[in-house]
């Protein structure tokens, strides 16, 4: 009797279990990411069959350079001065060698597995999505803060996967051939994903999810074969894209005016007799008024201290300087910043500023918000270069201090383990006043690369992430290219491949599109 045949069938079903696990894991359990990854190994290992493993690695090697990029970290651990750093990120990088492995020396998987993969995704970030939302409804405080609504991951990280899994819910209405019912489940489903990523308000999320989903509906739309959708559609987001780069040049020259601009001030002492302070510089704004216009501390100080218990020299909910969120709050309502101004302000106005709301408009928090405080650190960069505690002009000095960082070991890098300290380094001998609590992070996984592992290691790596790409022609795939194309455009903004569930996120995604299936039709 040959057993052959059930012992291959128990392995296919174990591999299939352990691939569901992995992708059910990734929103939800970093430990059951790592349970479903020793799984997947320990099945590949007890299943043998070395000889025709290496036969598809011998037709197909680009897993091994997909993989190979494991060898650019361990390489880079010969040159490092922070060996325990070093291995750290070794560590972390290992499923980009295991995953693609894996996948590409196992069977091919059937359209049928392959499309049941992606949905299980796709409903396993559904639930963590409705776990974190009822956790947020169910308390109040979590308005204070919007970075805490994600429970699992980080807000930023977490959003990439709402986005990937809206893109395969598209996918799979529009070119899964589903029935009538359950296209209607999928574009339900993308819809209430696509308003949490805006209650979740990660202004990189929603960028990439504007850009990847335009380019699905118009590439869709070109396909379509009624002319009303082939021509309307992109029509559509041509205007729509439009409006929107409008909507927030203006938001910007309407909030954040030229200061010659300005009136100048007429009066110089407050109802009380007090004189108005005219040694600040006027080079802030908050709703179109001048932060420093108008201004008289001591007034402020004294009626703050009175009717709240936070004292005026101290830190506000959100751990800003109280007496600037009091400043900007008051600029906003267009008040000056006395007494006398003071005594408009209500009870509710006062628990807004300890809570750290600096703009009356804001009580309730929203998109326009996040839109509107991403521009206020553009402008407040651009007029003081001021950037602690400010996320998009602390990204820019990263990236200024990173390209020291690359010029001084253009050829090789730092190594592995030295990048986040050659980064600190480099800010404190510019002396720049970023985030206390930074570790080093370039967030920027393009400029990581090249401080680590230096020129060579940065056209190394990009290699193995292109070439196998095209090779197995996944590149003609809409759905890897947009998959793809969120990866890229989050590694300008992240340090896509230093967080553990981001690394197996890609490395899973990628090994499946690559080298999951030997058709790629979904």
């Amino acid at each position: 009797m040959n057993l052959a045949p059930n012992r291959d069938a128990i392995h296919q079903t174990l591999y299939m279990l352990a691939l569901a696990l992995l992708v059910c894991s990734l929103p939800l359990s970093k430990f059951l990411l790592s349970l479903s990854q020793f799984l997947l190994l320990l099945n590949w290992l007890a299943e043998g069959r070395f000889r025709e493993k290496a036969v598809r690695l011998r037709q197909n090697p680009t897993a091994l350079i997909f993989a190979s990029i494991i060898v650019l970290y361990v390489a880079g651990m010969l040159y490092t001065t922070h060996a325990g750093t070093g291995w750290i990120r070794v560590k972390n990088a290992l499923p980009l060698m295991v995953i693609p492995i894996v996948i590409g020396t196992s069977a091919p998987l059937t359209g049928k597995n392959f499309r049941m993969l992606l949905l299980l995704f796709s409903a396993a970030v559904t639930i963590a999505t409705l776990v974190c939302l009822i956790n947020y409804l169910a308390d109040s405080a979590s308005d204070a803060d919007f970075r805490k609504i994600s429970l699992f991951m980080l807000h930023i990280r977490f959003s990439l996967l709402i986005v990937m899994a809206v893109l395969i819910l598209l996918y799979a209405a529009f070119y899964g051939d589903p029935k009538p019912r359950e296209k209607i489940i999928f574009l339900i489903t993308a819809l209430f994903l696509s308003a949490f990523l805006v209650l979740l308000r990660s202004f990189t999320g929603i960028v990439l999810f504007v850009v990847t989903v335009s380019i699905f509906v118009v590439v869709t739309a070109l396909h379509s074969q009624k002319p009303a959708f082939r021509y309307g559609l992109p029509t559509l987001v041509a205007i729509f894209t439009l409006a929107l780069v409008t909507f927030t040049v203006r938001e910007y020259h309407r909030n954040f005016p030229a200061q010659a601009l300005l009136p100048a001030e007429t009066d110089s002492l407050t109802a009380g007799g007090n004189r108005y302070d005219r040694n600040v510089a006027l080079n802030t704004f908050e709703n179109g008024q001048s932060i420093n216009r108008y201004l008289c501390e001591p007034e402020l100080k004294k009626e703050w201290n009175r009717a709240s218990a936070i004292p005026y020299d101290s830190a506000d909910k959100r751990g800003q300087i109280i007496s600037y969120t009091l400043r900007r709050y008051l600029t906003s309502k267009g008040l000056r910043k006395d007494s006398a101004a003071f005594s408009v302000l209500t009870a509710e106005d006062i628990r807004a500023i300890e809570n750290g709301t600096t703009n009356y408009l804001f009580k309730h928090s929203g998109l326009h918000q996040r839109l509107y405080e991403t521009l206020w650190e553009i402008h407040v960069w651009r007029n003081t270069g001021f950037v602690e505690n400010h996320t998009f002009g602390q990204r820019i000095v990263f990236v200024h201090s990173a390209c020291r960082v690359i010029r001084k070991n253009l050829l090789i890098g730092t190594g592995t383990g030295d990048v986040y300290d050659s980064m600190l380094q480099v800010t404190r001998d510019n002396r720049i006043p970023v985030q206390k609590a930074w570790e080093g992070k370039p967030h920027n996984q393009f400029a990581f690369v090249l401080i680590a592992f230096g020129l060579i290691g940065f056209v190394w790596f990009i290699v193995a992430l292109l070439f196998p790409a095209y090779h197995t022609k996944s590149h003609r795939v809409l759905l890897f290219n947009l998959f793809m194309m969120l990866v890229f455009l989050s590694m300008l903004v992240l340090d896509t491949l230093e967080s553990y569930d981001s690394i197996v996120f890609f490395a899973f995604f990628y090994s499946l599109f690559a080298f999951g299936r030997e058709r790629l039709s979904f």
